[in-house]
């Protein structure tokens, strides 16, 4: 609605050019629209969905990797009778879909771990030293792309308080801009077309003959 606004104001400036008072408000309308704009560019450049969707994806990828070396260390441990090793990195794949994230990474850690000190005992089992340094990194990356989507959280609220100023600031703009016309302006043409695009229930009453009436103002 202030867009449409603010344009028909524009597009008949000459009518109200020479009036500084409306001139100020109008230009103060026109200032309001652009951080408006710029206020919901922020906050669709911040929406997180894309995000955790990409983070969730390789979630699911790396729970498959450290569940397979978590194969390779329960083959040891059953094998060589280590029923301590065996406590510590034994989990069902499907436990990783009903863990809480942070759970489910603790325990990554501690398989990782675990695989690390028995990597010199478990080079038959197909356990290597790149799987552990490459997994350890992966694990890295996953940790620290936590607190990046609560930032973006923050930066899509803040644009949300942002546009919500905004848009208060525009309709008090808006009604002062209503009164200045309806005041000041002696042009019944221009101020029948200014409420036409405001569509104001009950506002005004056209005079202009011929004047368009929106259906919702009849």
């Amino acid at each position: 609605m202030e867009k449409e606004s603010v344009s028909y104001a524009l597009k008949n400036e000459n009518v109200w050019m020479n009036l500084a008072v409306i001139a100020a408000n109008v230009k103060r309308l026109e200032e309001n629209e652009h951080k408006l704009n710029l206020a919901f560019k922020a906050q669709d450049e911040n929406n997180p969905g894309g995000y955790v969707d990409q983070k969730n994806q390789q979630l699911t990828v790396f729970f498959r990797k450290i569940y397979k070396l978590e194969c390779k260390l329960s083959f040891y441990a059953k094998d060589n009778g280590d029923q301590e090793l065996l406590n510590d990195v034994s989990i069902p794949e499907s436990k990783f879909d009903v863990l809480s994230e942070k759970k489910a990474l603790i325990k990554c850690s501690t398989i990782l771990k675990r695989g690390n000190e028995y990597l010199s005992k478990t080079a038959d089992y197909g356990i290597t030293a790149d799987e552990l340094e490459n997994l350890t990194k992966e694990l890295s990356d996953l940790e620290k792309m936590h607190p990046t989507i609560g930032l973006i959280t923050n930066d899509r609220k803040s644009a949300g308080r942002s546009i919500k100023e905004l848009i208060a600031e525009a309709r008090l703009l808006l009604d002062k801009q209503d009164d200045a016309f309806e005041g000041m302006i002696d042009d019944d043409a221009f101020i029948d077309g200014w409420f036409a695009v405001r569509k104001i229930k009950g506002r005004h009453k056209p005079k202009a003959k011929n004047a368009e009436v929106p259906a919702e103002n009849i």
